[in-house]
C-alpha cells in the first residue's frame, strides 16, 4: 500500500498530479506560467509610491493626477445621487399640505421603557426628515424589533420642520438655534431613555433588518462598544463599509462608490470607526463620555474620537453589514469642503491629529497599507482554501473546519475564505460572515488577487490534496510573508487502499488511484512548510513510510452539549446512524449496517428502531436500506438532529474502511451518546474496547455489542463517562487552539 523509506521525487509528484488531472499554474507541461517577477514588481511598486511626494517632478505629476481624479470623484458623487428611493437627485420641499397629510398617517408605538433610543438631529431639509421618520415606522416591525423611541431634534430649522412635532408618540427636541451634528445629538442624547442610543442622520432611510441586527451585535456581544451599519448611496452604489483612519488622520470611507454586493463588504469587521450616520452604543458608555466631544462641535471627526475612545475602553468597534441605510451623503450639511458646515472636517481633522497621534502612529497603516488596516487585522491575516464553503450541519469536515476558523480568530487571526468554487452559498456563506469570516465570491481571479493582496497575508491554509495541488505554486511564489499549510483532512491514498480490500471489482483501479494519491500526497508535504494531519496514527503511518516534512496534528474539534447529557439512560430509547452520505464509507456503512448487523441486532432486540440520518441520501440508496425496524430520515435540520441524539440511545459506526478521525462519533460523544463502532471507526479517537467504546468488526460481534450496551445500564453509564473524558482531553476547543498556537508561533 505504501511507498517506503523514499522521498517523492519531482517527476514523480508531477506525474501524480498529470495522472489526476491536477496540473496547475506553474507545473511542468502546464499551459499557465507563473511570472515569479511580478512579487518584485509589486515590491518596487510600493517602494516607489512611499517616496513619490519627495521628487518635485513626480509630485507635480501626482498634484495633476489627483486633480483630476477629484472631478472624476465630484462626477461620481452626482450620479450616485440621480435616483432615490423617495427622493429626487434635485431636493424639493413638500407643501405644508403634504406634509400635514403625511405626519398624520405616521403611528409610533408609544413606548414608557423603550430598550432603544433613535435620535434623529435635523437642521431644515423637513422633507428628509419625513422620509426618515416614515421608514421608521413603516419598515420596522414592532413585532421583530426591540422596543424603541424616535426622537428628533430640531436644530433651529426655519422651515417646515415643526411640523413633524404632530406625529403620533414622537419625541420632539427644539433647540433656538443651530448646534450642528455635535450640539444636535447631544440634545437628542439628554431625552433619550433607552439602554442603547442610536444616532441617525435625517438624510437617510432605513430598511427592515437595520435595527434588529445593529442591536442584536452589541446585545450578544459584551466586547463591542459601538456597532455601525453599511450606508449605500440611493441608487445602490456603496457609500461605506466601515472606516480606516490612517496614520496622518485621514480617513477613508472604505468601498466608497463600489458594488455594495461585493464579498469585501460583507462580512462582520472591526474598524477604525463607524460613521454617525448611523451606529448603535450603550446609553452607560455615552453618559460616561458626556456625549459626543463639544471639541469637535460643531461636526466632523466626532464620530471618529467617539470610536477612539470607545477602544481605549478596551471595547471594540465592529462593522455589521446586514443594517443597512440609504443616505443622501451631504444632504443636510452639503459636500462642499470650503464651506458651511463641512469646511470643519480639515479644521477637526488638526484637533483630532493632535488628539491621538500617539496613537494613530503606533496602531494604524499609511494608505499603502489600507487592505491590513480595513480589518485592524495587523500581522495577523490568514488566507484558507477550500472546495467550497463548509457545511456544518452535513458534514463533520465542515465541523472540524468552522472549529478551526474559530480557534484562528482566538489567536488573534482575521481570516480571508477563498472556496474554490466561488460560490455564495446561503446560509454557509452568511454565517462566516456573521462569524467575521471574508468570504470571497464572484468573478475573482486567483493569481490577481494574490498579485495584489498576497504580501499581506502570514499564513495560508489549504484544505485537501485536489486543493494543494491547485493553489500551492502561487501560494509559495507570491505569498512571501506567509507559513504556507496543507491541510490533508485525512490521507486520500489510505482510505482508497482501504476501500480496494471490500470492492473486488474496482480494486485494481481503486490501487492504482491510491498510488497516485501517495505521490501526489507526500509531495506536497514536501512542499509545504507544515502539514496537518487530524491524528498521530497517521503520523506514525508517514514516518514508517519514510516522510521526514513537518508533521503536525490539528485533530476533529468538539464542544459538549451538556442539555444532552441531561438525557439519562431511562429517557433514551433506539440506535442512530448519521453519515454524510456522499462520502462513499458511509455509503457503504449504511448498506453493511441495515443488510447484515441490524436484522441480528433486532434478533435480540426486538422492539428497537434504527434511524438512518444523513445529507445526500440518493434514492436508490434510501431504497437499498429501508427494511423492518429502519427508519430513513436523510438530512434533517439542526434542531432534529440535536433531538434525535439526545432521545437514542446508542450510536452506531459501522465504517469498513476509510482513513481520518470520524467526526460523527465525536458528534455522538458530544451529545451523550455511546457508540459502538469498528476498529477503522475508533482509529485515532484514543478510545479504548470496552471503556470508552464498544469495538467489533465482524457482524455478529458487532451486534452483540449493541444488545449488550443498550441493555446494560452501568456499562453504558460508564461508557458515556469515559468517552466524556476523552473528547475533552484530546478533541476540545481549547486543545485545538493550544495545537495551533504551537504551530503557528
Amino acid at each position: 500500500m505504501s511507498i517506503n523509506d523514499q522521498k517523492i521525487s519531482n517527476g514523480d509528484f508531477f506525474e501524480a498530479k498529470e495522472r489526476l488531472g491536477l496540473l496547475s499554474v506553474g507545473d511542468p507541461g502546464s499551459q499557465d506560467k507563473l511570472q515569479v517577477t511580478d512579487t518584485f514588481l509589486i515590491a518596487t511598486a510600493r517602494k516607489v509610491d512611499a517616496k513619490i511626494k519627495d521628487h518635485p517632478k513626480l509630485k507635480r505629476t501626482l498634484v495633476t493626477v489627483r486633480k483630476y481624479a477629484r472631478k472624476i470623484k465630484h462626477r461620481l458623487q452626482s450620479r450616485s445621487a440621480a435616483v432615490t428611493p423617495s427622493t429626487a437627485s434635485t431636493h424639493i420641499e413638500p407643501s405644508d399640505d403634504v406634509i400635514r397629510a403625511k405626519v398624520a398617517k405616521i403611528i409610533l408605538k408609544k413606548q414608557v421603557s423603550p430598550k432603544i433610543s433613535i435620535v434623529i438631529p435635523a437642521w431644515n431639509k423637513v422633507g428628509y426628515s419625513l422620509s426618515c421618520i416614515t421608514s421608521l415606522a413603516e419598515r420596522l416591525d414592532v413585532l421583530k424589533n426591540p422596543s424603541f423611541e424616535v426622537i428628533l431634534v430640531d436644530n433651529g430649522s426655519s422651515d417646515s420642520t415643526p411640523l413633524l412635532k404632530r406625529i403620533k408618540n414622537l419625541v420632539y427636541v427644539h433647540n433656538e438655534e443651530n448646534l450642528g451634528f455635535v450640539g444636535g445629538c447631544n440634545a437628542g442624547f439628554e431625552a433619550a431613555k433607552g439602554e442603547y442610543v442610536i444616532f441617525l442622520n435625517n438624510d437617510a432611510e432605513v430598511t427592515p433588518d437595520w435595527l434588529t441586527t445593529l442591536y442584536n451585535t452589541i446585545e450578544n456581544d459584551a466586547s463591542i462598544g459601538i456597532v455601525g451599519s453599511k450606508i449605500i448611496y440611493p441608487n445602490g452604489v456603496l457609500q461605506e463599509a466601515g472606516g480606516l483612519i490612517f496614520k496622518d488622520a485621514d480617513g477613508l470611507n472604505y468601498g466608497k462608490f463600489d458594488q455594495a454586493d461585493s464579498y469585501q463588504y460583507n462580512y462582520v469587521r472591526d474598524v477604525d470607526y463607524c460613521s454617525g450616520a448611523s451606529i448603535i452604543i450603550r446609553h452607560s458608555l455615552m453618559k460616561k463620555f458626556g456625549g459626543f466631544d463639544t471639541l469637535y462641535q460643531p461636526a466632523y471627526y466626532e464620530d471618529t474620537d467617539l470610536s477612539f475612545k470607545v477602544r481605549k475602553e478596551g471595547l471594540r468597534v465592529v462593522y455589521q453589514p446586514d443594517s443597512v441605510i440609504y443616505h443622501i451623503e451631504g444632504g443636510t450639511a452639503g459636500t462642499s469642503t470650503s464651506t458651511g458646515f463641512k469646511k470643519y472636517q480639515a479644521i477637526n481633522k488638526d484637533k483630532f491629529l493632535k488628539r491621538w497621534g500617539s496613537i494613530l502612529k503606533k496602531d494604524h497603516v499609511t494608505a499603502n497599507d489600507y487592505y491590513l488596516g480595513r480589518d485592524r487585522s495587523g500581522d495577523k491575516l490568514a488566507l484558507i482554501i477550500e472546495e467550497a464553503l463548509p457545511t456544518p450541519d452535513k458534514d463533520s469536515g465542515s465541523v472540524r473546519m468552522v472549529a478551526m476558523i474559530k480557534s484562528l480568530q482566538k489567536l488573534g487571526y482575521k481570516v480571508t475564505f477563498w472556496p474554490n468554487n466561488l460560490t455564495r452559498t446561503i446560509p454557509y456563506a452568511h454565517n462566516l460572515q456573521q462569524m467575521g469570516v471574508e468570504v470571497v465570491y464572484g468573478n475573482i481571479d486567483f493569481m490577481q488577487f494574490s498579485k495584489l493582496y498576497g504580501h499581506s497575508y502570514n499564513l495560508v491554509i489549504m484544505s485537501r490534496p485536489e486543493i494543494c495541488a491547485k493553489y500551492i505554486n502561487i501560494c509559495k511564489t507570491l505569498y512571501t510573508n506567509a507559513k504556507v499549510i496543507y491541510d490533508t483532512v485525512d490521507l486520500h491514498y489510505v482510505r482508497l487502499a482501504r476501500q480496494a480490500e471490500f470492492e473486488s471489482s474496482n480494486a485494481e483501479a481503486l490501487i492504482e488511484q491510491s498510488k497516485w494519491y501517495e505521490k501526489l500526497e507526500k509531495g506536497l508535504m514536501q512542499r509545504a512548510d507544515t502539514t496537518l494531519l487530524v491524528s498521530e496514527k497517521e503520523i506514525e503511518m508517514l514516518r514508517t513510510s519514510g516522510v521526514d516534512a513537518n508533521l503536525a496534528v490539528i485533530s476533529n474539534i468538539h464542544s459538549l452539549d451538556l442539555e444532552s447529557y441531561k438525557s439519562t439512560y431511562e429517557k433514551r430509547h433506539d440506535i442512530i446512524f448519521v453519515g454524510n452520505y456522499a462520502h462513499i464509507p458511509n455509503r457503504d456503512a449504511a448498506r453493511w449496517l441495515s443488510k447484515e448487523i441490524f436484522p441480528l441486532i433486532r434478533k435480540q432486540l426486538p422492539s428497537v428502531t434504527l434511524h438512518l440520518v444523513g445529507a445526500n441520501l440518493s434514492d436508490e440508496l434510501s431504497r437499498e436500506i429501508q427494511g423492518t425496524g429502519v427508519k430513513v430520515h436523510g438530512f434533517v435540520e439542526d434542531d432534529q438532529l440535536v433531538k434525535l441524539l439526545r432521545t437514542s440511545r446508542v450510536f452506531l459506526a459501522p465504517l469498513r474502511y476509510g482513513a481520518g478521525v470520524k467526526g460523527k462519533i465525536g458528534q455522538a460523544i458530544e451529545h451523550g451518546l455511546p457508540v459502538v463502532t469498528t476498529s477503522i471507526g475508533a482509529e485515532g479517537m484514543y478510545l479504548v474496547n470496552g471503556e470508552s467504546c464498544i469495538e467489533a468488526d465482524v457482524p455478529e460481534l458487532f451486534a452483540h455489542g449493541v444488545a449488550e450496551l443498550y441493555t446494560n445500564k452501568k456499562l453504558w453509564n460508564e461508557v458515556q463517562t469515559n468517552a466524556k473524558t476523552v473528547l475533552v482531553d484530546y478533541f476540545s476547543a481549547d486543545a485545538a487552539t493550544k495545537d495551533l498556537k504551537k504551530i503557528l508561533d
